[in-house]
Formats: structure tokens, sequence, C-alpha cells
């Protein structure tokens, strides 16, 4: 926000005069004011924090303001504002900082709702990084909120700013008048209780500020700041699952663990909770042009497949009224859905002849559908209320229409009079407007509320023996390119898998009849791979809730217990992943020696019954696994804590905790 000049305006300005020459005002805050500025000497925007004279009279107050800047002085990092200067001038003390362009993320909350899982879990990492720099330096912030991370425009890069009641570490979170410094919405429990504080502190305020960008309210509010301290002190927070569905639920767990009351229980550092971002918010990889190609001209012809049968539905009605036979309506139809799809095998086809394979398919459509998920998350958001009003009226009514003129039609005594001719240009008129307004309804629907259905169907469809045989029909004759091409990046027992197939297509008919049962065989195992890493992804997930459990006496025996068993599950399905990916490279290296001579075909059937025996016992201990997780969702039922009660959503107005004393206990 800018502000007219005035007469602080005109006195700073004289007293900077030669050195900066002040733009306008930018904002204020409990510690002065900021300009925007341009420096004479290298003629570059910079951003003026001043302490005015009234202010810089007070010791204390002036002391704070210049700490600030010698903190802020020493850390250089890409997600820290720098600061460029400090002095004293005609009563004025004032730090020179770098200007940068954007909006905090307060601001941005408030103006546009919470951010997308991708872009929240970009910015905690960030802020992350930066602390954990500040942190290696012996500096706790102690203010980590959402009004003092600013979004550079253009970019949305995360810089931290305003390091005023930055501390050593193991410092009392007090000041001198024995009050609490920070915001109550963000401070932390240790702090709110007047104890020293570490880093653990500010990644619960980090956690806080996860919070409020994923679900754009606050885990705590009330009517005055002290209210909100007392919740901060013994009230838990809410997991994001409760409060925001869409949010990833790994993403959310390691959010919900920074919030945990006892500093123990939280992240060991800022950095070790970047790490836990990255590895909890799946991020898509680049797809090839060609699988990307593919995958978009399909989403763009869908709308057009739609109406084509749509056209041919009402082309039908004719053919039906003019032969008396109601099968004929199918024949249009069919005729359509079948040249509709003509399409998108021929792009599959030259898919397929520039290298790539079914497996690189379904692989670039489950990156696709990751980059789409966040998309139509804001095109939901963004989307005209008006226009879907307007075409559900022209639904509705075409519907109506149709239905009312067919039934004239259909009870007219002389089906070839000029009337009943009326009705049906009335019917195909109402059909005509039907298929439009569907074709925008249903489209919306489909990709809005169905998108993650269909990719997943998608996925099933080209991962399943009938997209293998859809990929061979449209390969039929076709020479793939000799030239290596890069593919989308596979799992180990993928890969193997393919090149297992390819030699196996390369032995002699009489071989591959004796080994019949191999391709099945490696297969099976591919897919047994594939729920084990499932079932790795799904334990971590669950220790991940059970670290975040209350300490309770009572329950503390029982969650050890659990825990002891999710670890010991998770290390034999990690032994079984080991065991199937080596059981498909055993086949793999055997079939190369058959291929080299230098192995017969009894080596490659004895690594066919071993890779069957490892089968069957990873088929026992996943029948074990769905017993283990049966008594483990019974145990975090038990063990869930109680959720906190609905409170009003808060504007996140700055409430600092200045004035309220400290909770000691």
């Amino acid at each position: 926000m800018s502000h007219d000049p005035d007469a602080a305006f005109i006195a700073l300005q004289a007293a900077l005069a030669g050195e900066y020459s002040l733009d306008r005002e930018l904002g204020r805050g409990g510690m002065g004011v900021v300009y925007l500025a341009r420096e004479v000497r290298l003629a570059r925007p910079v951003a003026i924090k001043v302490l005015p004279p009234e202010l810089a009279r007070r010791t204390e107050l002036r002391d704070a303001f210049l700490h600030e800047a010698r903190t802020a002085a020493g850390l250089t990092h890409p997600n820290i504002v720098p600061v460029y200067a400090a002095g004293e001038r005609a009563g004025y003390a004032y730090i020179v900082m770098a200007y940068v362009d954007g909006i905090t993320l307060g601001e941005r909350i408030r103006t546009r709702g919470p951010l997308l899982p991708g872009q929240a879990a970009r910015l905690l990492r960030e802020v992350s990084w930066a602390l954990a720099y500040a942190h290696a330096g012996g500096i706790v912030h102690r203010d980590v909120s959402a009004e003092n991370i600013l979004l550079e425009r253009g970019t949305d890069r995360a810089i931290v700013m305003d390091f005023g009641i930055a501390s050593a570490m193991q410092t009392s979170a007090l000041d001198a008048d024995g009050r609490v410094m920070g915001n109550a919405h963000y401070v932390s429990p240790e702090q709110a209780a007047g104890e020293p504080v570490d880093a653990r502190s500010d990644l619960y305020s980090l956690g806080i500020v996860g919070f409020y960008a994923l679900t754009g309210r606050l885990p705590f509010d009330g009517p005055t700041p002290q209210a909100v301290v007392m919740k901060q002190l013994a009230m838990p927070a809410p997991p994001i699952a409760s409060v925001a569905t869409t949010v990833p639920p790994r993403l959310a767990q390691a959010v919900d663990r920074c919030l945990a009351k006892d500093p123990i229980r939280r992240y060991r550092g800022a950095e070790a909770f970047a790490e836990a971002i990255d590895l909890a918010f799946e991020h898509a990889r680049e797809i090839p042009a060609p699988l990307r190609v593919w995958i978009n001209q399909g989403e763009r012809e869908f709308p057009a497949r739609f109406a084509l049968v749509g056209m041919s539905a009402i082309g039908g009605i004719p053919l039906v009224y003019a032969t008396m036979n109601s099968w004929m309506f199918l024949v249009p139809v069919s005729l359509a859905a079948g040249v509709s799809f003509v399409p998108t095998l021929l792009r599959l086809r030259r898919v397929l002849g520039d290298g790539y394979h079914v497996d690189d398919l379904h692989a670039a459509l489950k990156e696709h559908a990751l980059v789409r998920s966040e998309e139509i998350e804001y095109e939901r958001t963004q989307r005209s209320p008006v226009a879907q009003n307007i075409m559900k009226i022209i639904f509705g009514g075409s519907v109506a229409s149709g239905l009312t003129f067919a039934r004239l039609m259909a009870t007219s005594a002389d089906v070839h009079s000029p009337a009943a001719a009326g009705y049906l240009l009335a019917v195909l008129a109402s059909l005509s407007m039907l298929t439009l307004s569907s074709v925008s309804l249903i489209g919306d629907f489909m990709r809005l509320r169905l998108s993650a259905k269909l990719a997943a169907t998608s996925i099933s469809f080209w991962k399943s023996a009938w997209g293998a045989r859809m990929a061979r029909f449209a390969g039929v004759g076709l020479k793939t390119a000799d030239r290596p091409v890069l593919g989308m990046p596979l799992l180990t027992e993928v890969a193997l898998g393919r090149a297992t197939d390819h030699l196996f297509q390369a032995l002699p008919k009489e071989a591959r009849r004796e080994l019949a049962a191999l391709p099945p065989t490696v297969r099976r195992l591919g897919d047994d791979a594939g729920i084990l890493r499932d079932t790795i992804a799904a334990l971590d997930a669950q220790l991940a809730v059970f670290e975040l459990g209350d300490d309770d006496a009572r329950e503390h025996a029982s969650r050890r217990e659990a825990m002891e068993e999710l670890r010991g599950a998770r290390a034999l399905a990690s032994d079984r992943l080991s065991a199937t990916v080596a059981a498909i490279e055993n086949i793999r290296l055997d079939l190369l020696r058959l291929q080299m001579g230098s192995a017969g075909i009894e080596s490659v059937t004895a690594s066919l019954d071993a890779a069957r025996r490892i089968g069957r016992q990873i088929s026992e201990s996943l029948e074990a696994q769905s017993e283990v997780e049966r008594l483990l969702r019974e145990t975090t039922r038990d063990l869930r804590a109680p959720s906190m009660p609905d409170v009003e959503d808060d504007d996140d107005a700055d409430t600092p905790v200045s004035g309220v004393p400290a909770t000691r206990g």
C-alpha cells in the first residue's frame, strides 16, 4: 500500500539526500515504516526500513532495530532478503535492503485463497532452506509468519524477511519486560511459555504457515492474543486432512508433524523438513514431446468425439423414423464411435514408430495426471458460474421441449402429416441444443469432477492386457525406429521386464515353446514389485502418523507395539521387493547367457522355478500384510488425537503477542 508524502517523508528525504531518493511508502509495521527508494550511486531500487525519531530515542527499540540489521546482514541466501547497509541520520535509524517486487504470503492467501499443494510444497521447501541456513549460523528467527514471507512477483520465489526479534539458539523467548515476542497465531508453545527456543520453534511456526497456505485458515484463533496463546499451549492442531481433503496425505502429515506440541516430536531441523517435503510431494517429471502430443491431442479431441457421437445419434432418429426399425439407431452411433478413435490409433502408431513402448504410455499418463491435478484445481476456482447456469438452463429447456415434441409426434395420427414433420424438426432442434449444452456441462463435469478417476482408468487400461493388445493392433506391420529414444523414467522391475520380453521374443520358436511360462511369470513378479512399493509407501505414511501420537502413558505401550509391527512389516516388504527384482534380473541374465550359448535352457528353467517360489512367498506375505493393516487401522482409530472444535476463519491480521505475559509451567 502506498501513501501520499507527508512531513516525515520530506524530513527523511532531506536527511538521506545525495545517497537515496525516496519514491513512495510501501508499508508500516510495529518497528517503523518501509519506503521504496533508489540508491543514487548504483542506480538500483532499494527498500529502506526506517525507525522514526520518536521511536529511535527509546534505547531498547533502537538497539532491537539495529540488531535486526546486524543479524540479517550476516545472512546471505537466495531466500532471505539481503541487507545492504544500516545507519542513523538526523534522528532516524534506517536499514537499506534489496527491493523485492511482490506480495506477502498473507496478502496472497487473503485475496486469492489457499495455495495449490504443489505451490505450497515449493514455498515450504524454500522457506525451510532459508531457515536451515540461518539455524546453521546459530540464529532462530522467532517470528516466522505469513506476513514475513514475501512471494516475488513473476517467479513466486519465497523470501524470508524481518529478523527483528531473531536471537541466538537456546535463548529466552521473553523480552526485557518479561513479555512474549512474536505473532500470537504463529508462536510456538515453548516460545509462548517463555522457555528457551531453538530451531524447532521456527519449525512449529512454519507448520502454522503451511497449514494456512494449504487450507486458507489458521489452526488457532481467538478474540484476543491471550486466547490464541492459550490454545497454542493447550490444544492440538486439527489434522490438515480434516480441513482440506485435497491435500496429498504425505504432504499433510509432514506439516502436521511440525505442529506437535513437544519439540522432540517435530523434525530435527529445517533441512530434515525440506527433505520430507520432497519425499511427501510427488513431482511430475518431464514428458517427452511425442508422448505429450499424444496425450494433449487426445484430451482436446474428447469434446469433439462426444459431439460427433451425439450428432450421429440425432441422425439416427430420421433413420429409425424412415425404416420403422429401432435397431437402426445404433448404426450411425457405432460408426461415429469407431471413426472418432481413428485419430487416436494413428497417433499411437506414430508414437510406437518413434520407438516408445506401451510402458511409456501409462508412465507418461501418470506424470501428466500429476500436473493436471493442480491445473484442474485452479480451473475449478476460476470458472464462471454465470456461464454454467446458462448452460444448465439450455440443457433443462432442451430436454423438456424435446420430450414434449417427441410425445406429440408419437401421438400424431398421421406420421407423414405437416404437423408431424414440424414436431420432428422441433425434436431435432431440441436435440441439437441438448448436444451443445451437454458438451459443455458433461465436458466440465468429466474434466473437473471425474478427471482423477478417468486418469486412473486410463493408466490402468494401458497397463492391462487390453492396452497391450490395442498397442499391438496399432503397430501391425510397423518398423520401430532403430535409434534409441529417451522414454519415461521406469522402475527397475519394469525396465527389466521389458528387457526380458525382448530377449524372450528373440529366442527360437522351440525355446519359446519350452519357456512359455516365462512371460506371465515375469509380469506377475513385476506386478508384485509394484504392490510391494505401494505397501512400503503406505507403511511409511502410517509410521509418520504414529510418530505424531501423544505421550499418554496409558497409550504409550500400545503405540510402541504398533510401531514395532509397522517397522517389521516395512523391513519384510523391502526384503521381498529386493528378492523380486533379483529374481527378474536372474531370468534376464540366464536369457542373455542362453543367447550367447554359454548356458543351456535348463538354467533358465531353474531361475524360472526359483522365481515362482518367490512369487508364492510374496503372496503369503501380502496376505499377512493385509491382516497387519487391519490391526493397525483399529489401533490408529484408538490412538487418534481428538479434533479441535471449529473456530471462525481468521483474516491473518498481524497480531503480535507483545503485551501478553509469558505463561510459565
